[in-house]
């Protein structure tokens, strides 16, 4: 077990680095976390994504945990909701990826232009909330949405991918965010 966590630890200090160098987040958004039998290993609250250490994050429980819980993201709710609810993801990323935030403040999904997002997702979904940071509502909500596809977007808020592993999430991500700019570009060329 303990090699096993040594190693998901590592994959999350790697895919939280290419997330900021890649300009999907800033410099303290985002939370990441992945699920190893009964536990969910997740960033801490208020460490910088593209910086993070081993210490950086947190071990913790699929059911509530005080005393484990206080150090973690303030979307361990989220995170934690989506592993109960999809026993098959291993892997949860949240950023707050600009051209996905920004297309997802123009409607209620993100219908992709380009073919790679349109072969791997096809529409990805966008979540209205009230309160959409750390919020009851998107925890209980948003798995609904992942059901349907891997990665679904909080409006105003960012996306949050889902994978069997870090490397699927991050790929999700990625693929959404490339998406949107084509989107935005083409936009502008309509104009």
């Amino acid at each position: 077990m303990e090699s096993e966590i040594k190693k998901l630890k590592k994959e999350i200090i790697k895919i939280g680095k290419l997330i900021f160098e890649m300009g999907l987040t800033d410099s303290h958004g985002g939370n990441i976390s992945a699920r190893y039998n009964e536990y969910i290993l997740i960033k801490k609250s208020g460490k910088m994504l593209g910086c993070l250490t081993e210490d950086d994050i947190v071990i913790t429980t699929l059911e509530p945990n005080e005393e484990l819980d206080k150090e973690a993201s303030i979307e361990l709710k989220v995170h934690r909701n989506i592993y109960k609810q999809l026993p098959e993801v291993k892997a949860v990323v949240h950023a707050h990826s600009p051209y996905t935030v920004a297309v997802s403040l123009t409607t209620d999904e993100i219908v992709p232009l380009d073919s790679e997002v349109k072969f791997l997702l096809g529409t990805v979904p966008v979540l209205s909330a009230k309160t959409v940071i750390s919020s009851d509502e998107v925890a209980e909500k948003l798995p609904e949405l992942l059901k349907k596809c891997k990665i679904a977007v909080v409006k105003s808020h960012g996306p949050f991918s889902t994978g069997r592993t870090l490397e699927e999430a991050f790929k999700y991500l990625s693929a959404v965010e490339n998406s949107c700019k084509i989107i935005s570009i083409v936009r502008s060329m309509e104009r």
